[in-house]
């Protein structure tokens, strides 16, 4: 990665100073080319469990029939447009999934990641995890990884042993990289729901 002070001369040369080298004289042209070059690369989108430790597999038995399911559509943007469809701002994206149950711990069993297009790009869960009463599982698109575009989503699966309070799912956007800030939230919506027997209280 390069650190780059940039200097603008009349003559339309520029002084830049590139880490630990000393100062050059280069056309601006070159220094268009130098800046391209110094592009951030995309980042990946961290497996949940990756950096949540308090994540731990659920263990289900065979015959595990949940008493109640859902899969739930979370709206994230990768980026915006502003004035016109030829200029978008990247942003960067957490998906927030929070059991608000105060006893009943639930299972989340799958995080898919879908672009504009509705194509999945990632899976995000090997297995089943277990979600802790008023826990919280994140997912991070970072602000460099803007496959998804300005419609990509998320479709989280979900599910428990006995009847509980549905989840609370969201997404916040986030860019500070210029002189104005933008950030929001957008609210999960439930599009499929199924309720099986009840598990029996030991």
């Amino acid at each position: 990665m390069c650190t780059c002070r940039i200097e603008v001369k009349p003559e339309l040369s520029v002084i830049v100073k590139i880490h630990h080298q000393s100062n050059v004289f280069i056309p601006f042209v070159s220094l268009l080319l130098l800046l391209a070059g110094c592009e951030e690369p995309p980042a990946k989108i961290e497996t949940t469990r990756d950096w949540q430790t308090h994540l731990q597999e659920a263990k289900l038995p065979a015959d595990f029939v949940p008493a109640v399911s859902e899969s739930v559509y979370v709206p994230i943007y990768s980026d915006i447009y502003f004035e016109d469809t030829k200029r978008s701002l990247l942003l960067a994206g957490t998906l927030s999934i929070r059991n608000i149950d105060p006893k009943q711990e639930l299972i989340i069993k799958s995080i898919r990641y879908y672009d504009t297009q509705g194509k999945m790009l990632e899976q995000l869960l090997d297995h089943p995890v277990l979600l802790a009463p008023f826990g919280t599982a994140e997912v991070v698109v970072p602000r460099t990884h803007a496959s998804g575009g300005s419609g990509a989503n998320f479709v989280v699966d979900w599910m428990s042993s006995k009847k509980v309070h549905e989840p609370l799912l969201e997404a916040v956007m986030l860019s500070t990289g210029s002189s104005q800030s933008v950030s929001f939230t957008t609210r999960g919506v439930v599009i499929e729901h199924t309720e099986g027997k009840p598990a029996e209280s030991k």
